[in-house]
């Protein structure tokens, strides 16, 4: 069977709808810290160097959500650089992850970018071996710290 998805922006409407997934993909988000961030990224004039975009199989739900930034890049100068990346379909979760992974190549094209950037969360083997069979490849491991309100002691 041949699925079919549609691609759109993420809108104020999407919101609370494409929670389960950014859940799903990043646990340690709640839906406050969800809103306040996606909010920012719809509340943007276009166009804007950020947004995010939303995926629906033919019955209308929501099976993915990406959200992505540009920036310049050293190795690969203008990048769209993918930051949330969630596709789930109870019928063809693999078919969701390209059909989203289509999206942010349209996206990046239309937005002159010479490369896409993926960060896959810690744990996230399965969605790394879809990239790699489209032709995505590993480049850099990132480390993050929060920061408190104290500076670090030297």
């Amino acid at each position: 069977m041949i699925r079919s998805f549609t691609a759109a922006p993420l809108t104020a409407e999407d919101i609370a709808v494409a929670f389960p997934l950014v859940h799903a993909a990043l646990p340690e988000i709640d839906l406050a810290m969800w809103r306040r961030f996606a909010r920012g990224i719809v509340d943007l004039p276009s166009p804007y160097p950020a947004g995010g975009a939303c995926l629906r199989n033919e019955g209308g739900y929501l099976c993915g959500v990406l959200t992505y930034r540009i920036e310049r890049n050293l190795r690969h100068g203008t990048a769209l650089n993918v930051d949330l990346f969630a596709a789930l379909d109870v019928t063809g979760e693999e078919a969701a992850t390209r059909a989203l992974l289509q999206v942010a190549e349209e996206k990046a094209r239309d937005l002159h970018c010479t490369a896409i950037r993926v960060t896959i969360e810690k744990g996230g083997v399965t969605l790394a071996r879809r990239f790699r069979t489209s032709g995505y490849r590993a480049e850099v491991t990132i480390f993050s710290k929060p920061l408190d309100d104290e500076p670090a002691q030297a």
